[in-house]
């Protein structure tokens, strides 16, 4: 058999489907520069389905459409050792003196080596037969045996490893769109997620997805027990085990990461541990994770193992996720357990889980998951620790009052027909629920003396309960006006919470915290709590639950507050997964965020503002830094599109929240007050020059720039230069670079303005008006805007003008007389800079008016 060029396809998995198709140069990319480098061998070792073949296919098509001679192994051994002989003849004639032109360049490509040459001893002889300047590419699942004699004799190789096959998100979007599957960039990495990238799965997945009407909501039911996935799993996988490997394998794959000691309890065997490592070894989507000492199995192969598992014996699949779930809980890992908890998709089993690890999850902030397992056990009649749990999904702010009363009540009859190890073993949780369910500052007094008295007669026998007694006693003490003491305690709390790895009780603590430097106006030790929450780490990846949807807000508002890279996803995927906000208890906060950005980026807000205000309205009173935060924008926002009262009202709804004297009242105040107002202007500038208590840091900058605008439109040069240089120099400080960007780019305006008298604050100064250009910010003239704001009859007036109506057919539509229409006009024409009817319309649209 000599060597041609062969264009006949390599047979395998892939070579029919659109994934043989799909250009995955990057993966070329490796082959190439394995050719340029002058080596002789590469090796590519990955599971069944992983995409050598289609890989190999693609590289022989290339080869023939260079016209370079290449030789394709199958996998058969007679074949191999058939093309061994034929070169052995050829290399004793050229030894013998026999003279022979050759190409430059040859290849020989082996599929699935180890049914070609199980130990490899073949192509040690292969390779000292082959003419010089051939490459060999080999593609298999394992490593032979005596694999290492080749590369010896092949003076090294290049190794593609199996990460490289993984398909990326981008190829899996691809691929979608190959099929004529519409999938978003989101849905790709959902899909690539859950199938950890494995070519044949994504490629499995597409018929599919593509007779799904909703293709988005069928990747999440897709898993291995799909049929086509199924199938596959067992002609490839599993048909190639023998009957103990295959039932260690299905005994152990009860999730993704199985620690070694975990795969013996399950399958009580003492050599479950050989016997993954063998399949690991041997690339059956079983891989070695040495970082934890165990396994991770694939996820479609656990979906498979554990749906079979329950039809061939469901009780016995339910006790195994049982045993999992213990040996997780005795292990601290009360997420893992009650995660096998609900794959056992027992009542008992979930039940029994939520009672012993429900109130350290909440305290986790995992709530995601207690929440999907007391919807489980719904129907079955509660228990005092399921009562206790539930109760406790709302910490700390109860937004369903009614409610939370009827479950605390229910608690109370469960506790009176419980027994007694019961009733001390709950009642400390129940003290401690019951005290942040306290609103009004007589019962938060009687509320601390209960808890007083418990702690005189009672142990606090866990962390636990420790900190929930101590965060309660510190959140009656916030209702009661005791903010001295409150804050000691909460910073005990904090630091206990921390060590603990309990992560929404540290974020509680921390905000409370910050909340109460707020309300003092220390709102540079505010921002270091806010800080400090930024600084947790966490997995971003969705779902959220009640500590990563909190520490997933607050990083992107850090971000947005100072001009960085963000992403909004987690907000709106916050918002989609709790519209109630009973569950993660973060809708204000990412509600807020969105519409602040909406206000920041839309050109016409109107239901940003809206939605925005009424969001103040509703529940400002429970979070007024972020009221503080939106103030100036809401003020600006009302006022150019809905005319001065509607600024008034919405000033009135603001200072409701944020107090009289705050600085964001007085502020607002310069803003909306004529310029002749020196009282106001006056006030303001003692109170932000006297270091005056605000909320937040950024409404001192939002105060220097009010003063700045109101110094520079009276011709004051100088002093509005001097305001603008501090507001630079608090924003380089804490990052409020979004302050001078937001409201059309007010405070950017100003800086152009007096831009050259900033010092060393020139350069941050510049940063600033970059972030306006890159954001697409317009510093023009203030003349580009009205003169001065529309009343709302002239908004409805200026609306009518698109139309093509007469001045009559207007009056009558809105009850006035002709000559009333007319005056309106000239008022409306006014104040937008314009002579007639089509430049209105023109510049009603310009100023998104219309």
């Amino acid at each position: 058999m000599s060597f041609t060029t062969q264009t006949n396809p390599v047979r395998g998995l892939l070579d029919r489907r659109p994934s043989s198709t799909l250009d995955r140069r990057r993966l070329i990319d490796h082959i190439e520069d394995f050719r340029a480098s002058g080596g002789r061998l590469m090796t590519v070792w990955a599971p069944a389905g992983a995409g050598k073949t289609a890989l190999l296919t693609q590289w022989e098509s290339i080869l023939a459409a260079r016209d370079v001679p290449h030789h394709v192994v199958e996998p058969c051994r007679d074949e191999l050792e058939t093309l061994i002989d034929e070169l052995t003849v050829r290399h004793r004639s050229a030894a013998a003196g026999e003279r022979r032109t050759l190409p430059a360049e040859r290849w020989v490509l082996v599929d699935d080596l180890q049914q070609s040459d199980p130990t490899g001893t073949a192509f040690v002889r292969l390779l000292g037969v082959v003419p010089d300047g051939t490459r060999v590419l080999i593609v298999g699942r394992y490593e032979p045996s005596e694999f290492g004699a080749v590369v010896e004799a092949a003076g090294g190789r290049t190794t593609l490893r199996t990460a490289e096959l993984r398909f990326t998100a981008g190829e899996t979007h691809e691929l979608a769109a190959a099929f004529g599957i519409p999938l978003t960039v989101a849905d790709a990495e959902r899909l690539t997620e859950r199938t950890a990238g494995w070519a044949a799965g994504i490629a499995l997945a597409m018929p599919y997805l593509s007779s799904e009407p909703d293709p988005a909501a069928a990747i999440v039911q897709f898993d291995g027990d799909q049929h086509s996935v199924a199938d596959y799993l067992v002609v490839r996988v599993l048909d190639e085990l023998d009957d103990h490997d295959r039932s260690v394998l299905m005994r152990a794959a009860v999730t993704e990461h199985v620690p070694l000691d975990l795969a013996v309890t399950l399958t009580r065997q003492r050599d479950a541990g050989a016997v993954l490592e063998r399949l690991s070894i041997r690339n059956t989507l079983v891989d070695r994770d040495r970082a934890f000492d165990g396994f991770r199995f694939h996820p479609l192969l656990v979906s498979y193992m554990c749906a079979e598992s329950r039809r061939r014996d469901e009780i016995g699949a339910i006790e195994a996720h049982a045993t999992a779930a213990a040996w997780y809980e005795a292990a601290g890992d009360h997420e893992s357990a009650m995660a096998q908890a609900l794959r056992s998709r027992d009542r008992g089993v979930v039940r029994t889980q939520l009672e012993h690890s429900g109130l350290v999850l909440l305290m986790q902030g995992r709530s995601a998951s207690v929440a999907v397992a007391l919807r489980f056990v719904a129907p079955v009649t509660s228990s005092l620790p399921i009562a206790v749990v539930r109760l406790a999904m709302d910490l700390p702010d109860f937004r369903d009052r009614i409610g939370a009363a009827e479950r605390l009540a229910e608690v109370h009859r469960l506790m009176a027909v419980s027994s007694e190890a019961d009733i001390a073993l709950w009642t400390p949780y129940v003290h401690a629920i019951s005290g942040f369910m306290v609103l009004e500052k007589a019962e938060a007094e009687r509320t601390l003396a209960t808890l007083s008295a418990y702690l005189r007669v009672s142990s606090l026998g866990s962390l636990d309960i420790a900190l929930g007694i101590r965060s309660a006693i510190a959140w009656c003490l916030v209702v009661a006006g005791r903010y001295g003491e409150a804050e000691p305690l909460l910073r005990s709390v904090q630091a206990a919470a921390l060590r603990a790895g309990y992560a929404w009780v540290y974020l509680m603590a921390t905000d409370g915290i910050a909340t109460l430097a707020a309300r003092r106006g220390d709102w540079r030790a505010a921002t270091v709590q806010e800080g400090r929450m930024a600084a947790l780490p966490f997995d971003a990846t969705p779902p959220y639950n009640r500590a990563t949807a909190r520490a997933v807000l607050v990083n992107a508002a850090y971000a947005y507050e100072r001009c960085e890279p963000v992403s909004f996803t987690p907000a709106r995927l916050v918002e989609a997964a709790d519209p109630t906000g009973d569950e993660l208890g973060q809708l204000f906060q990412a509600k807020t965020l969105l519409l602040i950005a909406a206000l920041d980026n839309e050109h016409a807000p109107r239901e940003s503002l809206s939605r925005l205000l009424q969001l103040a309205r509703t529940e400002g009173d429970d979070h007024p830094r972020a009221v503080a935060a939106a103030a100036p924008r809401i003020h600006f926002w009302s006022n150019l599109l809905n005319g001065a009262s509607a600024a008034a009202e919405a000033r009135r709804v603001i200072v409701s929240i944020l107090g009289v004297q705050s600085l964001e009242a007085q502020t607002l105040r310069v803003l909306a007050t004529n310029r002749a107002d020196y009282g106001a202007v006056r006030a303001l500038a003692d109170a932000v020059d006297g270091d005056h208590l605000a909320w937040t840091g950024s409404s001192l900058v939002a105060a220097h720039l009010a003063l700045a605008a109101h110094a520079h439109d009276g011709g004051s040069a100088a002093e509005a230069a001097d305001r603008v240089r501090r507001a630079l120099d608090l924003s380089e400080e804490f990052g409020y670079a979004r302050e001078f960007l937001a409201c059309r780019g007010l405070g950017a305006r100003l800086v152009l303005a007096t831009r050259g008298s900033f010092g060393a604050l020139e350069p941050y100064a510049a940063h600033v008006l970059d972030r306006c250009a890159a954001e697409r910010v317009d510093l023009g003239a203030d003349s580009d805007e009205p003169a001065a704001p529309l009343t709302p009859k002239e908004r409805a007036l200026l609306e009518e003008l698109p139309a093509h109506q007469t001045l009559g057919e207007i009056a009558a539509k809105h009850h006035l007389s002709v000559n009333t229409v007319k005056t309106h006009l000239r008022s409306i024409y006014a104040k937008l800079g314009v002579t007639g009817r089509t430049e209105a319309v023109h510049a009603g649209r310009k100023h998104g008016l219309l």
